[in-house]
């Protein structure tokens, strides 16, 4: 087993640490690790040093420095990768620091930051950008600290620092300049999970759940259809607007006239005249919006045919397909629950992408946890919206799960909640 580092994540929910070629993420409310860790670091930290990780700080700026042998690499977490042109040497780009062997670092709540290398330690002025003082021994200057070879060292939400060596930690009191009374103790036990020493469990794949090797397009009918309805007729919606198929506004009579009808009672082709009467009756028929698409069933004299209505939704959907391609740039990277959720979206109308800033900003991030926040439709008028609002929750949660998890983009997860 190599040597544990790790850092907060800068929302402090969440700390990761890593040790040879794995890391875990750790829950900091909880106090565990979570669930389906450990995991490897290739393929889930893109461009990062894929194993011998010596010391991880996050920077007041947002970014966290990954250190390894003479090298580090900066590490942007809105984009989830290595900045480009990285790895870089540490010489000529840290003014004073160790150009090698960095066993930990740690930014202080004073705005300074400790690197620890062997015996001795430097502090670094961040806002300088260079070293301020030292190296100096760690011993007589860090009271209760371990003297050499440090792990790892961080910064914890609570205002305390830890740091690590082999199977053992201590707590540091920041302002009290010392380590805590009662450490050091052992990491076994009090931080349920982290992969330290013989105890650390092997990489084993989390459980895969099942997803559907099928095409959002094909998927979509099937999601929508439970939450839209499937009606042949031309009825009144909530509003008041003429509507159709699944969900499918038609309200001008010129909408209505380039689509295929039949006559319920024959089957017979209708023709434009009898289509723009149809609707003439539908649109102005008083109490159809309250009574719903059975109230309209009672006068309505056209319908469309099966294929008819396969091929209006598939038209729609083709459309908003086109649009939200335009507007997201990184759509087709998008996994596709979330691609599916924003069909969904789209679906209701609701001017959708153009006037939902904050969910737009969170999705072109692909953060898919703040989008969960941010993909509500109004149910104000409309009560039946709600089971659509339910889904477009669990399918962006579905898209955050599996980026957290490396699973297959590409598969549609829903209606499994992952």
């Amino acid at each position: 087993m190599g040597k544990l580092t790790g850092f907060v994540a800068p929302a402090g929910d969440k700390a990761y640490f890593f040790t040879d070629d794995r890391y875990v993420r750790y829950d900091v409310a909880a106090d565990r690790v979570d669930d389906g860790y450990p995991l490897p670091i290739a393929g889930n930290w893109p461009g990062l040093f894929e194993s011998g990780i010596d010391a991880v700080v996050p920077w007041p700026s947002g970014a966290v420095y990954f250190f390894s042998g003479s090298q580090y690499a900066k590490y942007d977490l809105d984009a989830d990768r290595v900045a480009d042109g990285y790895p870089l040497p540490i010489a000529g780009n840290w003014p004073g620091l160790f150009e090698s062997g960095i066993d930990a670092g740690v930014v202080w709540s004073s705005g300074y930051a400790y690197f620890f290398s062997g015996s001795d330690y430097v502090k670094y002025d961040v806002d300088a950008d260079k070293v301020v003082d030292g190296p100096l021994p760690i011993a007589g200057n860090w009271p209760g600290l371990f003297e050499s070879g440090i792990d790892a060292s961080v910064w914890w939400p609570s205002g305390k620092a830890y740091f690590f060596k082999g199977d053992d930690y201590v707590q540091y009191d920041v302002e009290a300049d010392k380590v805590a009374d009662g450490y050091p103790q052992p990491i076994a036990g009090n931080w349920p999970g982290l992969p330290i020493g013989a105890a650390a469990p092997p990489i084993v794949p989390p459980t895969q759940p099942e997803g559907q090797a099928i095409s959002v397009r094909d998927f979509f009918p099937k999601f929508t259809e439970p939450l839209e309805g499937r009606v042949a007729y031309m009825y009144q919606d909530v509003k008041g607007l003429v509507t159709v198929a699944v969900g499918n506004l038609i309200d001008s009579p010129e909408a209505a006239a380039a689509l295929s009808w039949v006559h319920i009672d024959t089957g017979l082709a209708a023709t434009r005249d009898e289509i723009v009467e149809e609707w003439h009756r539908i649109k102005n028929a008083p109490g159809l919006a309250k009574g719903g698409h059975l109230a309209a069933k009672k006068i309505a004299t056209l319908k469309m045919t099966e294929l008819a209505m396969d091929e209006l939704v598939k038209a729609k959907f083709d459309a908003n397909e086109k649009r939200l391609a335009a507007f997201y740039p990184d759509w087709a990277n998008w996994p596709a629950d979330a691609r599916l959720g924003a069909h969904s979206i789209a679906w209701a109308g609701a001017y959708f992408p153009n006037k939902w800033p904050n969910f737009n900003t969170a999705a072109n991030s692909q953060d898919w946890a703040a989008a969960v926040t941010h993909c509500t439709l109004s149910e104000e008028g409309n009560p039946g919206i709600k089971p659509r609002n339910t889904a477009n929750r669990q399918l962006f949660t579905n898209a955050a799960a599996v980026v957290a998890r490396g699973l297959d983009r590409n598969l549609i997860y829903y209606p499994t909640a992952l």
